[in-house]
């Protein structure tokens, strides 16, 4: 990857963790069970979506820089061509078969009749999104990235401003409506469905900027292209090419959506009518916090692969191994940090989400450590993926997608464990998951790991942060708001919890080179005296 790549790639995980704060915003408007019926169309959308071209403007972009940097331009045309002719069959056959089949399970097998206007609503977006990533692989592949930054904000932006206004105009209909049938579920539901119209009309805007810039890209090469050698690609080529390419990206990435996907199914329909405003609340307290900051971790891990990959290529074995090493050490103690005071904070950072509960602690307190979990998974998966080991992430990926429906099938016996199941069958999954690809990324990549400094410290550490932070909650609790108790303690414990990990010496000076801040902490353990 390119530096500017790389940027790109961490400003899209970053746009990832607004759309949750976005889901956040909306919960406001829907409310809790609102919120239920809202995330059935989104779910099947993401499902759908990763089949359809989530990985496409990456494959592509790939395919038309290499043939532009061999002179063959006609082959580039050609590529355009046949993916413009593929994408609008994919998107048209993803969206006739949310049209169809995704109206029958949201109402069928999720037992949601409410949420068929909201799938029907959304179900163009896959046409759409198809055309925009058409064009963002389309700038791409002529190097050109920076509509790929500006769209990743600018969806979220007029997702919002639409959002805002035709949220307001359905749910003023859908409370007539409902006072009319006497059926208060009416006005969520419209209210939802102005969001999804809103989701819908900010593509259209995206397309139109994708469009506008590809042609401003595309006017300054046309003159180069004109004298270059000609080569020819044929639909064939271009599909084997993008197979080839993109199979093993959209089965991983199928495989960890799969436990929330089939885990939201099994819920809605074992419980039923009570299912929206139970996963509702589980959602907003809970699961949407541990996806923000997965996706935050996510965007500080994409530096390493290209960092560890490069050493390797060059066989400057040593340095990877640092790097990956300085890598895994970095996300288990950020992670550890941050579930700990999640724990420690629970009922606090559910208020900050949009709510509280005194049953929150319960999956909050043990659920909150999938985020170190799926961080690490997340990490090691794509790092072996860099070496080519797609088949083992998959494989695994499989093996623990069948042990978290077991898991929750076990569990969900106990009337007791209720959404206690969903959390238990998540963190056992992914933690077997992140395990496994732990070990065999540690063997390829060599090197012995230094339990007490990779995992001791930071798990003493945070423990010990974690029980300062809950007797100041205990003390505090009554005479702050949640959200500057959430600040107040949360970041000033981030900043104690560092420097203590620099002044333990979990970290070496070779390793803060290579890690996102780590010329900060090397001048705080300068100052401290550490290094």
């Amino acid at each position: 990857m390119r530096q500017i790549e790389i940027k790109r790639k961490q400003i899209e995980y970053l746009s990832m963790a607004l759309e949750i704060i976005l889901l956040l915003a909306i919960e406001r408007k829907l409310k809790l069970e609102g919120m239920g019926f809202f995330l059935i169309p989104v779910v099947l959308f993401a499902i759908a979506w990763t089949f359809v071209g989530e990985n496409l403007p990456e494959v592509l972009a790939k395919l038309i820089r290499i043939r532009r940097s061999k002179g063959q331009h006609k082959s580039v045309k050609n590529i355009h061509r046949y993916s413009l002719i593929c994408q609008i069959a994919l998107g048209a056959v993803g969206t006739f078969l949310m049209l169809t089949v995704g109206s029958y399970l949201g109402e069928h097998v999720f037992s949601c009749p409410f949420a068929s206007l909201m799938i029907w609503i959304l179900s163009p977006l896959l046409f759409l999104r198809s055309m925009s990533s058409l064009l963002l692989g389309y700038c791409q592949g002529e190097g050109f990235e920076l509509p790929g930054v500006i769209t990743c904000l600018l969806r979220i932006v007029v997702i919002y401003g639409f959002g805002i206004i035709l949220g307001t105009v359905a749910g003023e209909y859908g409370t007539k409506v409902s006072a009319l049938l006497k059926v208060e579920h009416y006005v969520a539901m419209y209210i939802g469905a102005g969001w999804c119209l809103a989701i819908v009309m900010a593509e259209l805007v995206v397309i139109l900027f994708l469009f506008f810039s590809f042609l401003g890209t595309r006017r300054r090469k046309q003159r180069a292209e004109s004298e270059s050698m000609r080569a020819s690609v044929s639909l064939q080529g271009y599909i084997g090419a993008s197979f080839r390419n993109v199979i093993f990206k959209v089965l991983v990435n199928f495989c960890e959506l799969f436990p929330f996907a089939i885990g939201m199914l099994l819920f809605y329909h074992k419980e039923g009518a009570d299912a929206p405003l139970t996963y509702g609340t589980f959602f907003v307290g809970y699961l949407a916090v541990c996806i923000l900051i997965y996706r935050l971790m996510n965007a500080m891990s994409v530096p390493y692969w290209n960092k560890i990959a490069g050493f390797f290529k060059h066989d400057e074995v040593r340095l990877g191994r640092v790097c990956y090493h300085a890598g895994m050490e970095f996300l288990i103690a950020f992670a550890l940090y941050v579930c700990v005071s999640i724990s420690a904070m629970a009922t606090q950072v559910g208020a900050v989400a949009g709510f509280t509960s005194p049953n929150l602690v319960k999956v909050v307190v043990p659920g909150s450590f999938l985020i170190l979990f799926a961080s690490l998974a997340f990490y090691f998966s794509r790092l072996l993926m860099r070496f080519g080991k797609n088949v083992i992430v998959l494989g695994i990926g499989i093996i623990c997608d069948i042990l978290y429906v077991l898991i929750f099938m076990v569990l969900w016996t106990d009337e007791r464990m209720n959404l206690l199941s969903l959390t238990y069958a998540g963190l056992i999954s992914f933690g077997i998951y992140a395990a496994l690809l732990g070990m065999i990324t540690t063997q390829l990549v060599g090197g012995r790991m230094n339990w007490l400094k990779e995992i001791v410290i930071p798990i003493g550490l945070a423990a010990v942060m974690g029980i300062i932070e809950a007797l100041c909650v205990k003390f505090m609790g009554e005479k702050l708001e949640s959200i500057y108790i959430v600040l107040f303690v949360g970041g000033f414990g981030f900043l104690v919890y560092w420097c203590a990990i620099v002044f333990l010496r979990s970290f070496t000076e070779e390793e803060l080179s290579v890690m996102p801040f780590g010329g900060v902490l090397l001048s705080i353990g300068k100052m401290i005296g550490t290094f």
